[in-house]
Order: C-alpha cells, then sequence, then structure tokens
C-alpha cells in the first residue's frame, strides 16, 4: 500500500474517530473534573445519577479513544513509516512508537490502560473503590489528550498535512 493510499483509508479515518472520541471525552471531563466526589478531601462522597451517566460517558470514551489509538492510528503512523510488524506483541509496538517519538512513554500508556480497565468495572459493594478509580480517570484525562496531540503531530509531520 502508498503512503497516500495509508493516508486516505487509514490515518484520516483513526484520526477523525480519535477526534470524535477525544471531544466527547473532553466534554464530559470539562463536567466531571469538579464533581464534589473527586475532590481530594472527599470522604463518603456519592454520584448523583445525573453524575453516573457523565462518569460513564467519561469511562466510555476514554476507553473508546484509547483503543482506537492504539488499534487504529498508531498502526496506521507505523505503516506510514514502514515500522508495522502485524505479529508482534503490542508492547513491542509501543516501544517502537517510543523509539520513533510517536508517544511520549511507551510505560505512561501501559499505566492509562491499566486505568481504563479498572474503571470500566462496576464495584457495587465498594463504592470508595469506583470513586477512588474514577478519581484517577479524570485526572489522566489531560495525560490521553496529549498522548493524541502527540499522535496528531506526529502525523501531521509525516503527512505535511496540518491536524485538524
Amino acid at each position: 500500500m502508498e503512503n497516500n493510499e495509508i493516508i486516505l483509508y487509514k490515518l484520516q479515518p483513526a484520526l477523525d474517530e480519535c477526534r470524535l472520541h477525544q471531544q466527547r471525552l473532553h466534554q464530559a471531563w470539562l463536567e466531571a473534573k469538579d464533581f464534589e466526589a473527586f475532590l481530594p478531601d472527599a470522604l463518603h462522597a456519592r454520584l448523583s445519577e445525573p453524575q453516573v451517566r457523565v462518569c460513564d460517558q467519561l469511562v466510555f470514551r476514554f476507553g473508546r479513544l484509547q483503543d482506537a489509538m492504539g488499534t487504529r492510528l498508531l498502526p496506521a503512523l507505523l505503516q506510514l513509516t514502514q515500522e508495522w510488524r502485524e505479529t508482534e506483541a503490542f508492547i513491542d509496538t509501543l516501544n517502537r512508537a517510543e523509539k520513533l517519538g510517536m508517544i511520549p512513554a511507551a510505560e505512561q500508556w501501559q499505566k492509562l490502560r491499566e486505568l481504563r480497565n479498572q474503571s470500566a468495572h462496576e464495584y457495587p459493594g465498594q463504592p470508595e473503590l469506583l470513586i477512588a478509580n474514577l478519581r484517577r480517570l479524570v485526572e489522566s484525562v489531560p495525560l490521553l489528550e496529549q498522548a493524541l496531540a502527540h499522535l496528531q503531530q506526529y502525523a501531521s509531520q509525516r503527512t505535511g498535512q496540518a491536524a485538524k
């Protein structure tokens, strides 16, 4: 596949999908970051039903954005640079992406992935654990957005197209 085809059929759709998830994630984050339950000194805080819906959106979009970045955007960029290896372990892909300057740190990516997995689970009998995981997720949204911005900048430099 030629670079123009990679850009047209893989990279650009992946960038568009990531942008959509990031915009919706950011809106949910703007609401959630000031919830009383997420303040550092909040003890025994609970979320209201409307706040739960915002957190559901936050968790969903965080996961979708990270998935889209990892399964679509990174592979497209690696194909563009002729560094894609379809059969390698994802950690090796992350390490290569870090070495090439696509992502700031593979370890950070892994921590965000772990947080995403922890936040996706409900803990009906342990509301404190749920709140703690959601608080960490809220704190980590800027890191995920920075990783996306880094990938977008890398894509822009490689394609000569400005990031939208």
